[in-house]
Parts: structure tokens; sequence; C-alpha cells
């Protein structure tokens, strides 16, 4: 076709909204070859910034748009990210997963969301399913087990991160915060407001933030000279639903001698025991006092509000999309543990103890 009339109907076609250039016609265009229309597009080799500049000018004159699908396949690509999440109900990991897709756009990758349920079956059905069928670049894990050693034949052959959670004694590069430090500043701190009856309410789950929070909360209570209580400690839902907060609520409020503090391992939780401890007829923090974990939106929606262990979720997801793709590219020297900063809040659910 003359490329004076195909130029006129790609005008017309882009009236109506449809493209149809080809690499051959922004080469045509340009006066360059089409090899330097693709090391231009590529951003490889070398191509004088004059050259370069009337590429451009072309591509955005035709409104080229390149066929990615054909490019992927070539480089054996997909340019999509797979996250695996135990459950998209809970905050804290809406916005976790908002840093990575936010990231992974602005790098060029599709994320594809899969909910796990904290099966393993499901979860490693699914890996290995996309992995054989080249459908996915990489994967970011959300959570996994402290003993999910199944991963480890992976650790070599394909790219994963795992995010907020990860397994002891592993080569899989993570992204978290330090849970047990961060666990050891909250009870330490109920400690300093003169508490020494401190409840404990973590979760039946097996995450090693889970069993790192625990151990943080020990050694606080042990380095002051105050004994861990089993009566003391009541465990939550595996997805730290509201309700288990409530139910562990009225199992602490039973006892004779009940706490007078109650540090929770998440947010979500924390809110449920608030809510049976009002329910009850307490005042929190005046008659007992309550602390979370992580600083989901909720913890200011309602009054009292929440003392908690505030977690940059965001940031979390964001260095995870990064970290992934340092993997993916095989950059040399990358990390593999980065714990990022967390922050104790002092809000209205705590106060000092009384006598």
């Amino acid at each position: 076709m003359d490329y004076s009339l195909r130029a006129d109907i790609a005008d017309f076609l882009k009236g109506l909204g449809i493209c149809m250039a080809t690499i051959e016609d922004v080469a045509h265009e340009a006066e360059v070859s089409v090899a330097t229309v693709s090391r231009v597009l590529n951003n490889i080799g070398v191509v004088k910034v004059e050259t370069a500049e009337r590429v451009n000018l072309a591509i955005k004159k035709l409104s080229y748009t390149p066929n990615l699908a054909a490019r992927n396949l070539r480089r054996n690509e997909s340019r999509v990210i797979l996250m695996q999440a135990p459950n998209f109900t809970n905050p804290y990991y809406s916005q976790i997963l908002s840093g990575i897709c936010d990231t992974s756009r602005q790098l060029g990758y599709i994320t594809l969301v899969c909910n796990t349920y904290d099966n393993n079956g499901i979860r490693e059905q699914t890996l290995t399913d996309l992995i054989d069928a080249n459908k996915v670049d990489g994967t970011i894990m959300l959570a996994c087990n402290y003993d999910d050693y199944w991963l480890n034949k992976y650790s070599d052959v394909y790219p994963i991160v795992h995010c907020s959670e990860h397994m002891d004694n592993t080569a899989l590069p993570h992204v978290s915060i330090d849970n047990y430090t961060a666990a050891y500043d909250m009870a330490k701190y109920l400690i300093e407001l003169g508490h020494r009856r401190i409840g404990f309410v973590g979760s039946e789950n097996r995450f090693l933030s889970t069993r790192e929070r625990y151990r943080g909360y020990c050694q606080a209570l042990s380095d002051a000279g105050i004994p861990v209580r089993r009566e003391y400690i009541e465990a939550g839902s595996v997805d730290y639903s509201f309700q288990s907060g409530k139910a562990a609520c009225r199992a602490l409020l039973s006892l004779r001698d009940r706490p007078t503090a109650v540090f929770c391992i998440s947010d979500v939780i924390a809110m449920g025991v608030i809510a049976q401890a009002q329910e009850t007829g307490l005042n929190v923090p005046n008659d007992i006092s309550v602390s979370g974990f992580d600083d989901v939106d909720y913890t200011t929606m309602f009054h009292p509000w929440l003392t908690t262990i505030s977690i940059p979720c965001y940031e979390v997801g964001r260095k995870a999309m990064l970290l992934l793709q340092g993997h993916m590219q095989k950059k040399p020297d990358l990390e593999k543990s980065i714990y990022l900063p967390h922050k104790l809040i002092v809000r209205e659910s705590c106060a000092a103890y009384e006598k």
C-alpha cells in the first residue's frame, strides 16, 4: 500500500479511536530502520539522541502501540505478577496490596491476586500451575507458615518474595518488620503504665509474626520480673476476626484475677476485645487497657482510639515489588531480608494502672 494513502487511512481511523500503525510505519515515518525503532522502544543498544527524538515523534504522530503480547512472548515473559493473600477482608492486607499493585503498574506489570485462605494445597497448586504454563514472571506471598518448607524447592528456579510473613531458615527473600522488637516495645509500654496483669491475645495460625509477637511479649514481662501466666494467654481465629477478639475477651474477663491490660496481635482482634469489654460494662481504658497491632484505618474511626503498633503497610508492599523485580532481573547483591521500621502509636485505649 502507498504510504501516503496508508497515512490518510491511519488519520481517519485515529479519529475513530482506532490505531493500525505498525513498527514498519514508524520506521518509514522516522526514516530509520525497523531495528532502530525496536532499540528505541526497548531502550537497548545505542541510538543517537536526534534519531531517538525522530522515532518518538513518529510514534506519537501515528499513535503507535507496541504489540506487548508478541514482545513478551519473544522475551519469554508474561509481565504478570502473582500475589497470594490469605484474607482480602482484613484491612491490614489492603494497604500492602495497594503498595504492590501501584508499584507493579509503574514497572509495567499486571497483578493477579489469589485468595489462598491459608491453604497450602491451594497455594502450591496455583503456584505450580502458573509456573508450568509460564503465566507469571514472579510471585509475592503475603502469608506463609513458618514451616512451609515446600517453598524452598523454588528458591533457585523461580522468583518468589515473601511479604509481611516469611519462613524460618530460608533462602527466599522477604520484606517485613521486626515483630519481636515491636511486640516487646508494646508490652514494655504497658508495663511502664504500671500494669502487671497483662493478657495476650494471639492467633491460632502458624505465622512467624504470631510466634515472634508472643515471644516479644514474654521477654518484656520476663525482663520486668513479671511471670507469664498461662491463663492470661488466649488465641483469636486464624484470620484475626472481630468475633474471635470478643470471645478471647470473655475468657479473660471471666478470671477472678482478670488482666488490667490486654495486648492483642491484631487491631481487628483488639477492637473485638474493646467491644466485649464495653458490653460487659467496663470502661476502656479506665477499667482495662487494650492495645493492638498494625494501625489499620479502623483504629481511629471510633472512640476510644486504639493504641497500637504502626506498620508501614504500603511501603512493605512497594518494597516487596521492587525486590521481586530485582530478582526477576537477576540483579547481583540483592538484599535477602528487609526490615522496615515500626512505630508505637499512643492513643486513647491505654491508661496508667490505678491500684
